[in-house]
């Protein structure tokens, strides 16, 4: 496993409360203050004979970590939006046209759905971009195709043509795919993007998203979902923007973010996966209904409730419920006339057999009442060729696909 890491530039992963790392593994312990709604973290070395104190620089690559897992702790529920895991990737420089810049991932996986996000920071002057550097489509990080990518550490570029996000889930495909011996090997996948923006700079935040998403109007009403006077957050359909924060606390806006994007994200992925299915509308209906009963998640704050409450009524997630509802209609319609073939055809069978049974009465009437095989081969088939027709006149009325 140490070697698996260190190839694909991973310092731990963390799942169940259970952290590894190419140094050993810790156990993750969290006591959640209700009252004061803080969360107090504490690692400990599951091997009695470790000693804590050589985790010491993965205790602190933990940071990001912890302030997801503290969000999850306060805004969400786990029965229903669940942190399965969380993989620590390290940053790296990406290359697109002349300039560099540096990635530093978060990856985590919710309902076991694989989120990638990353933070893009400018190399030469070692800032984040600025609001004003993700407008409009070749501002959108997440869809620009990089020339190359290097890892700190490393003297060589690796020439590519992907998107930053796709670099990422390579590896952590790639990394998946060695760990289980190349048992998990993923055919295809489907995705969505996302753009947080986090700026006290923003007067016009309805003119800003227009800017920001390429559009002349937005797709959805201007709600600000905050309960609090920490942040104001603006969701829309593959965008957020964060305002009116405290500079000197980043972290709890940003990770609050972080994990409420997750979760529209999630909605929206979850409906567009159910709608490329074609055979099963049994799945489709039980898909549906679990993605129903995630808006009524009933521990969760009202800052929860109110981001639920707002992809709710979006046009994306109406059109989506519609067409939804369009394909299970179309599929139940679908299985109701296979069963209605399938039953023509049986009746045909037993129709068949049961003429066969008749002609094989013949040679008894024949012999018992002296009346002539012919004759009465004739009348029985006329009668069921009479039967037949009236039987096929009233399934052709009844089914008119038949």
């Amino acid at each position: 496993m140490s070697t698996l890491l260190d190839k694909h530039h991973l310092s731990y992963i963390l799942k169940d409360n259970k952290l590894i790392s190419s140094k050993g593994a810790l156990e993750l312990c969290a006591e959640y203050d209700y009252i004061q709604q803080s969360t107090a973290f504490s690692f400990s070395t599951i091997n009695e004979k470790s000693d804590i104190d050589n985790f010491e620089g993965i205790i602190k690559q933990t940071g990001s970590c912890i302030k997801l897992l503290h969000a999850q702790s306060v805004l969400s529920d786990p029965v229903y939006f669940n942190i399965d895991f969380i993989i620590s990737m390290d940053q790296f420089l990406v290359y697109i046209g002349e300039r560099a810049f540096q990635i530093d991932p978060v990856i985590f996986s919710l309902n076991r759905a694989l989120i990638i996000a990353f933070e893009v920071i400018d190399f030469e002057t070692d800032n984040p971009l600025k609001k004003d550097d993700v407008l409009g489509k070749l501002g959108n990080y997440n869809l620009l195709t990089v020339n190359g990518y290097q890892y700190f550490g490393e003297a060589s570029i690796t020439t590519a043509n992907n998107k930053i996000s796709e670099i990422i889930y390579n590896n952590i495909s790639s990394f998946f795919s060695e760990m289980t011996g190349k048992k998990f090997v993923p055919e295809d996948y489907s995705f969505i993007h996302n753009t947080l923006v986090l700026s006290n700079d923003i007067d016009d935040i309805a003119g800003y998203f227009c800017k920001l998403i390429g559009t002349k109007e937005i797709p959805s009403p201007l709600v600000n979902i905050s309960t609090t006077e920490n942040y104001q957050y603006y969701p829309q359909d593959g965008s957020c923007v964060i305002t009116k924060y405290n500079s000197d606390d980043v972290s709890l806006p940003l990770y609050n973010g972080i994990l409420f994007e997750a979760i529209k994200m999630y909605v929206y992925l979850t409906q567009i996966i159910n709608l490329e299915i074609t055979s099963d509308a049994n799945k489709v209906m039980r898909n549906d209904l679990y993605l129903e009963n995630l808006f009524f998640a009933p521990h969760v704050p009202i800052e929860t409730h109110n981001l639920l409450n707002y992809v709710y009524k979006t046009n994306s997630f109406q059109h989506h419920k519609e067409a939804t509802r369009l394909k299970i209609s179309y599929m139940t319609a679908e299985n109701d006339s296979k069963k209605s073939r399938n039953g023509v055809l049986l009746n045909i069978l037993l129709y068949i057999v049961s003429l066969i049974g008749a002609i094989g009465t013949l040679d008894t009437l024949e012999d018992q009442l002296s009346i002539p095989f012919e004759y009465s081969f004739s009348v029985v088939i006329l009668i069921f060729l009479v039967l037949g027709i009236v039987w096929g006149i009233i399934e052709w009325h009844q089914n008119k696909r038949f």
